[in-house]
């Protein structure tokens, strides 16, 4: 029993020996203690005598709390992305020794300030040629909490980046910000997609602008009457479908087209007519029929800015479609319908245009038409003396007028609705 006792007993001093006992001293404070950003990293350094080391975060008007620890056998620094620390006007580090669970006082860094950057407002989206986009935008800077802090950064240290968004892909990229503008080669990326803008600096990313840029695709077509009289109106009609989103066809009005039209493929297009177009439905882009002409739609480049978006499509058109004109015949045929043979009867013919030409009575003779008197029409207009012939017999007849150029533009070779005349 005494040697157990006595074991016991020097088990009980051994043990004691292994506590730090509550008067023991607090290790030295970390020394040079120095924090510096390289690009978002945060960087923090000191000396000590290769102590267990705690390091804290502390927000003004706010109890630190531990960052992290660093093993006495690791190197005397830490490294963390910037973005970890939440936003604030200030912000503090401190570091620790700690050895037998005892903290020394800490190594204090200077105040700084975590601050994301503003978030950027979009001015402006514009197409800059046939392949790029020119945005700008204001960025504005936001006041320093704590000037002259070690880790103060220029505002041109700010990045402006802009993502873009098209069908099952994201593309990221960047600006300087200090620009207030940057150019998008847009013409990389399928249609329709969406362009939108945030900044970031050491500290982290703004919330994105409120306002993005959607560039969308515009098709249109049209159908055209394969010929018309003229001056008659050309009943031409069109659709437009515009795409600002994946599948999604918007439904605008107010659409601006034109109608354009040339002699044929030789000739520059022209503008004839203006309309106002819709995605919904089929719409009137008709015109007077005044010759022979080639026809598209054209949908100029469009632009449309909301509270959210800036909406940018390209120019479109239709594909070429042809029309020909026919002489407008308001006059044809005898004025007496009936007459005795040998008796003369008057022939009347007035045709629009009102051109100087010479027609051609024709008569049909049951198998084809045959050629007869030659007419001359004065200013569209003329009136024959013709004899009937042909005693109990009722004639077909026509007018034909060939080809005429007028105002520039060719009117087809046309023949009149047929006339009969009846001989007694």
């Amino acid at each position: 029993m005494r040697k157990l006792a006595v074991a016991v007993a020097a088990a009980a001093i051994l043990t004691t020996g292994l506590q730090a006992p509550a008067w023991a001293a607090a290790p030295e404070a970390p020394t040079d203690f120095k924090i510096s950003l390289e690009y978002t990293q945060l960087e923090l350094a000191w000396k000590d005598d290769n102590a267990k080391n705690v390091v804290y975060v502390e927000r003004e008007g706010q109890a630190p709390y531990v960052l992290t620890t660093v093993a006495a056998t690791a190197a005397n620094k830490f490294s963390l992305p910037g973005y970890e620390l939440k936003e604030s006007d200030k912000t503090r580090l401190i570091v620790k020794s700690e050895v037998d669970g005892v903290l020394s006082t800490g190594a204090v860094s200077a105040w700084f300030d975590t601050h994301r950057p503003a978030r950027l407002v979009l001015l402006d989206a514009n197409p800059e040629g046939p392949e790029h986009t020119k945005l700008t935008w204001k960025a504005e800077e936001l006041p320093d909490s704590t000037p002259g802090d070690p880790l103060d950064f220029s505002y041109t240290n700010t990045t402006v980046s802009y993502t873009v968004a098209t069908p099952g892909h994201h593309y990221i990229d960047h600006f300087p910000a200090s620009a207030g503008y940057g150019f998008i080669r847009t013409a990389l990326y399928p249609r329709p997609f969406e362009i939108s803008m945030f900044a970031w600096n050491e500290w982290g990313a703004s919330k994105r602008a409120a306002k993005a840029v959607r560039l969308g695709t515009l098709g249109a077509r049209t159908t055209v009457p394969a010929t018309a009289t003229y001056a008659s109106r050309l009943g031409i009609k069109s659709t437009i479908d515009l795409f600002t989103g994946e599948g999604r066809e918007e439904r605008a009005s107010g659409i601006p087209v034109e109608l354009q039209a040339r002699r044929d493929a030789k000739d520059a297009w022209k503008t004839v007519g203006r309309y106002a177009g819709n995605t919904t439905t089929a719409f009137d882009t008709g015109i007077a029929a005044l010759g022979n002409r080639q026809y598209r739609l054209f949908v100029p480049a469009r632009k449309v800015v909301s509270t959210n978006v800036i909406a940018l499509t390209p120019a479109a058109s239709t594909a070429v479609k042809s029309s020909t004109t026919l002489a407008k015949f308001t006059a044809a045929g005898f004025t007496q319908p009936t007459a005795q043979v040998g008796t003369t009867v008057k022939l009347s013919v007035k045709i629009q245009p009102a051109k100087t030409v010479q027609a051609t009575l024709q008569r049909w003779d049951g198998k084809k038409w045959l050629n007869g008197a030659k007419i001359q029409l004065t200013k569209g207009s003329a009136l024959v003396l013709i004899k009937a012939v042909g005693r109990g017999t009722t004639s077909r007849y026509r007018v034909t007028v060939p080809a005429i150029l007028f105002n520039d533009l060719t009117i087809s070779a046309t023949a009149s609705p047929t006339f009969t005349l009846t001989v007694r």
